[in-house]
C-alpha cells in the first residue's frame, strides 16, 4: 500500500485552503450584491457589480445578466440588465452597460429560455443551438449560461463567454450558485 508523501501532504493541503478561498471570496461577492440590492433597490446597478465579479471567477472575457421579459405578443426575450460592452474597443470586464434585449431564441442565449436548462458550448462554432453572431461581435470560443428560477418560474439567466481553457463542471457550479441568488434578486425586485 502507498502512503503519501509529505509533498503530497502539503500540496492537498494548499488546494483545500486554496478552494476555502475561493468559496469565501465568491460568498462575499454574492452577498456584496445582496446588500448593493437592499441600498439601491436596483438590478442594473447590482448585476453590474455582480457581473465583474462573475467574468473574474469564471475566467470570461464577457458575459450578462438578463431578465426574462415578454413583448407586446407575449413572446419571451432577455433583458440584460448587466452585459460587457464588446463593442467598445479595448473592452474589459469592467466596460459594462444594461437595456440590450435578446429576442432571438434559436441561439445559445436563447437556448437557456426555451430549455430552462444550462447551456454549456467548448465549441459554440460548431454548435447546432448557435445561431450566428451579430456584426462586429467578439469572436465566440465558448459559452456557458444558465437559467435563473424564481420558485418553479424561469426569470432570468446568466451567461459568460471565452474562458481560454473552456467551460467545466466547477465553472457550471460557479454559475448555479450565481442563478439562485440572481433568482432571488429579480423575484424581489418584481414584488
Amino acid at each position: 500500500m502507498k502512503t503519501m508523501s509529505e509533498n503530497d501532504h502539503l500540496q492537498r493541503a494548499e488546494t483545500y485552503l486554496a478552494q476555502r478561498v475561493y468559496d469565501e471570496e465568491l460568498l462575499m461577492a454574492l452577498a456584496n450584491s445582496l446588500r448593493t440590492y437592499e441600498l439601491t433597490h436596483s438590478l442594473a446597478e447590482t448585476f453590474t457589480e455582480l457581473l465583474i465579479e462573475v467574468l473574474r471567477f469564471s475566467q470570461s472575457a464577457f458575459g450578462f445578466l438578463a431578465e426574462v421579459r415578454t413583448d407586446a405578443q407575449g413572446d419571451p426575450y432577455l433583458y440584460s440588465h448587466a452585459v460587457t460592452d464588446i463593442y467598445r474597443p479595448n473592452y474589459t470586464r469592467y466596460h459594462v452597460v444594461g437595456g440590450l434585449s435578446f429576442y432571438n431564441l434559436n441561439t445559445l442565449n436563447g437556448a437557456i429560455l426555451t430549455s430552462g436548462r444550462p447551456v454549456l458550448s467548448n465549441e459554440p462554432a460548431d454548435d447546432p443551438r448557435s445561431g450566428g453572431l451579430p456584426s462586429g461581435h467578439a469572436e465566440l470560443e465558448s459559452f456557458l449560461g444558465v437559467p435563473f428560477f424564481a420558485d418553479e418560474t424561469l426569470v432570468g439567466a446568466c451567461a459568460v463567454a471565452n474562458c481560454a481553457d473552456g467551460y467545466d463542471t466547477a465553472a457550471l457550479d460557479l454559475l448555479e450558485h450565481v442563478a439562485a441568488v440572481g433568482g432571488c434578486l429579480i423575484a424581489a425586485h418584481r414584488a
